[in-house]
């Protein structure tokens, strides 16, 4: 196979072209992430992307996964059939990510609030004096 300079302009069709545009685009920015990550003056860290205090967390890797591969679907649903992209692929991407991210807010406040509640209920019920232990009377020796 020979390349030639027809070939290479008859490639750049406006797919080719926006997919590699997609792809200079997706790798500028990695690169300035993990140049900001490695700086130990800025607060940006890659890892807390899938960690919670240095370990692996379950929840945010899958949920991290999940963003990628979704997000890579529609963008290749974009770029390879522009004409055919109907308007609730938009809508359904979205609303998954922002209920998602609405629903996470809402199970946390609830955890927090639980925790909370707890925590005053025994703290009461360890200051009132009716509920202490009652006093065994010692012997005298």
């Amino acid at each position: 196979m020979t390349i030639t300079v027809n070939s290479i302009v008859e490639w750049f069709t406006a797919a080719h072209t926006m997919q590699l545009l997609l792809a200079l685009l997706v790798l500028g920015t990695l690169y300035i992430l993990i140049q900001l990550s490695r700086n130990s003056e800025d607060n940006i860290n890659l890892s807390d992307l899938v960690t919670v205090n240095g370990r692996l967390d379950e929840k945010k890797f899958s949920r991290f996964g999940a963003w990628v591969v979704s997000t890579w679907a529609f963008v290749y649903l974009i770029v390879n059939s522009p004409t055919n992209f109907p308007e609730w692929y938009f809508v359904g991407y979205m609303g998954v990510w922002v209920s998602n991210a609405i629903f996470d807010k809402y199970m946390t406040s609830k955890e927090i609030n639980a925790e909370t509640r707890y925590r005053q209920s025994d703290l009461t019920y360890m200051m009132d004096p009716a509920n202490r232990l009652p006093q065994v009377p010692q012997k005298e020796l």
